[in-house]
């Protein structure tokens, strides 16, 4: 009674020296300085001043409280549910120790023996325009604590524009992040090595969960759980672990999702943090709040195990796969070509008179010549005649050189494609899509999937079985591939067994990527999202290494290699194929040097008729 007493009085005299303030203000009106002090420790900093909140205060009617005083009862607003009960004019207007008389804490008189109020309950504040002192002034401003977002009142405080210490300028929050709270943990109810799971009475690691986990006697195990358990003995106290089991209500309302049941239970206030592989989507981040990701988990395409076919038919084509069908068109006009003008520049000549028999004689050089010129071009060489003339010399250079450039390129990339696979399996999601092939996924990522891949035909799973449920639908047909993420079907043996046994693989190809946090209450995001900073920064504490021991301890194989190799991908690779355009340069060169000889056979035949017309033909044939 005595303090309140005191505190009252305290409150009454800041008011009266207010009052008296504004009254040497109205009367000094010469000394314009002083009342600009003045008035700067009543009303607050220029571009930072005082606001009246009566209006906003009184018109939030569900806070409606009653004050009673000496002079009667009049309305006032409870701050928060259990009080305390203010006057609308609170933090209005003028520069005042306000909590004074309200803080259950400035109540105490911190000190017994002297009785000295706390600098805290002595400080001077009043409500402020957040945005006008952000913009004019460089006052530092709060948002009121008993008004946060979301309550749909936009209030905000500043002390240091009433004049306060530089102490007073620094936030006020406790240095611990989660002040030794006891975070009431559970996991997810599936069992995922190295993850976390827990034993049954026999000490096997059941695939689904039995009583074994709502026995909260019995410990969770796994890289997850040793991970925080280490933050938190670098904490020093800032937080504790109480390992509970989940709902059931929450497991019947989300059957067969117990990610998504371990979500329910933070948003229904049952628990504070899920530990586990636990996917951030979008879904679950509208309902809960998420620590900073510890992983990322890969979703890639597992298909059928490519199978390499070997027909006759298969293996004859790949002969003529280095070029394209120009190409194969070109060397068939090249060569006779080059039998057509080596018949006409050797020296047969036909002795038949008629032109039928011409024809005939000279058609039967021609092919003689192509069949020749066909020997020479797949043997790599060209005839060796010295008595040859010199247009049907240059000739066989230029066809030399082009047998040169084409039968270099040919071997080089023969081997490539004798080795190649001639099927053509989807290692891909882009071809997966292209061929509107239907792919079995995990529901929980339905909507992320779905908005990433919009033209794709996604099969989920609807009765809630995880990862098996997609090897169901895959064995009823439902889909021929599947998009599983790596982080959980790696470490699950037994589920990589069915994969084996279905002979599937895991691809490179990423369907999409998702962060992997932990769902905890939205107050506490910060402080063990800290605490996770901390132990990769500077203690060392990461998943990778905590993997690795486990690792050691579950030493089992698959009973088959799941990933796709190397090789398989580089067997599907495409092959370049040479084609008409790659073959100008030689091309060209064979061209000119036909023309040159062309033009010297036609000035060899112009000469001989001008030297002897009696016998300018040479020997028939």
């Amino acid at each position: 009674m005595e303090n309140e007493k005191e505190l009252s009085m305290h409150i009454e005299s800041e008011k009266i020296m207010v009052a008296s303030s504004e009254n040497s203000i109205a009367r000094d009106q010469s000394t314009s300085s002083h009342a600009n002090a003045t008035n700067k420790i009543i009303h607050g900093e220029i571009g930072c001043q005082c606001i009246n909140a009566t209006n906003i205060l009184s018109s939030l009617t569900d806070r409606s409280c009653t004050i009673t005083t000496s002079s009667g009862q009049h309305n006032g607003i409870l701050l928060t549910v259990n009080g305390p009960c203010v006057e609308y004019d609170y933090g209005s207007n003028v520069c005042l120790p306000h909590d004074m008389m309200v803080d259950p804490y400035c109540g105490q008189l911190s000190s017994s023996s002297s009785n000295i109020i706390s600098e805290r309950c002595n400080r001077r504040w009043c409500y402020v325009n957040a945005m006008e002192c952000m913009g004019a002034s460089s006052e530092r401003v709060f948002r009121s604590k008993y008004f946060p977002a979301g309550s749909g009142v936009e209030l905000y405080y500043s002390s240091s524009t009433c004049g306060s210490s530089a102490s007073d300028l620094e936030d006020s929050q406790p240095q611990q992040n989660l002040g030794g709270e006891s975070l009431k943990a559970i996991t997810a109810a599936f069992n995922i090595v190295p993850w976390n799971y827990k034993r049954n009475s026999n000490g096997d690691i059941p695939v689904v969960p039995g009583e074994e986990y709502y026995n909260n006697t019995i410990p969770y195990e796994g890289v997850h759980i040793d991970y925080v358990k280490s933050l938190q003995q670098i904490s020093n106290g800032d937080f504790d672990l109480d390992f509970v089991h989940g709902s059931r209500a929450s497991l019947r309302i989300y059957q067969g999702a117990p990610g998504n049941a371990a979500v329910q239970d933070v948003v229904d206030g049952l628990v504070d943090i899920v530990i586990g592989p636990i996917w951030i989507t979008g879904d679950r981040l509208k309902r809960t709040s998420f620590s900073m990701p510890i992983q990322y988990d890969r979703t890639v395409l597992v298909i059928p195990r490519p199978v390499l076919r070997r027909s006759y038919a298969e293996e004859t084509s790949k002969v003529l796969d280095p070029f394209t069908m120009g190409v194969w068109l070109l060397l068939v006009g090249m060569i006779a070509v080059t039998a057509v003008l080596s018949v006409w520049f050797s020296k047969k000549r036909s002795k038949e008179s008629s032109v039928y028999g011409r024809l005939a004689v000279y058609g039967r050089l021609a092919v003689d010549e192509f069949l020749q010129k066909g020997t020479f071009f797949c043997s790599g060489g060209v005839e060796q005649d010295e008595t040859s003339s010199l247009p049907r010399k240059l000739l066989m250079f230029g066809f030399a050189f082009f047998i040169l450039i084409v039968l270099s390129a040919y071997v080089a990339n023969l081997a490539a494609f004798l080795t190649r696979s001639n099927s053509s399996p989807v290692t891909t999601i882009e071809d997966v899509i292209a061929r509107q092939m239907n792919i079995c996924a995990h529901p929980v990522l339905a909507n992320d999937m779905k908005l990433t891949h919009p033209k794709a035909n996604f099969v989920f799973n609807q009765e809630g079985k995880e990862l098996y449920g997609l090897v169901e639908d895959y064995d009823a047909g439902k889909c021929e591939v599947m998009a599983v993420g790596t982080m959980d079907s790696l470490g699950d043996l037994n589920l990589i067994d069915l994969f084996c046994e279905r002979d599937l693989v895991f691809t490179d190809s990423l369907v999409m990527e998702n962060p992997v946090g932990f769902p905890i209450r939205s107050d506490l995001a910060t402080g063990f999202s800290y605490w996770m900073y901390q132990g990769e920064k500077y203690h060392d504490i990461d998943i990778q290494t905590l993997q690795e021991e486990y690792s050691e301890e579950f030493q089992r194989q698959p009973s088959c290699d799941v990933l796709l190799s190397g090789q398989s991908s580089d067997e599907n690779s495409e092959y370049a194929k040479i084609d008409v355009a790659n073959l100008f340069f030689p091309l060209m060169f064979f061209l000119v040097c036909a023309a040159v000889g062309a033009l010297l056979q036609l000035y060899y035949r112009w000469a001989v008729k001008q030297i002897e017309p009696e016998s300018r033909g040479p020997p028939t044939v």
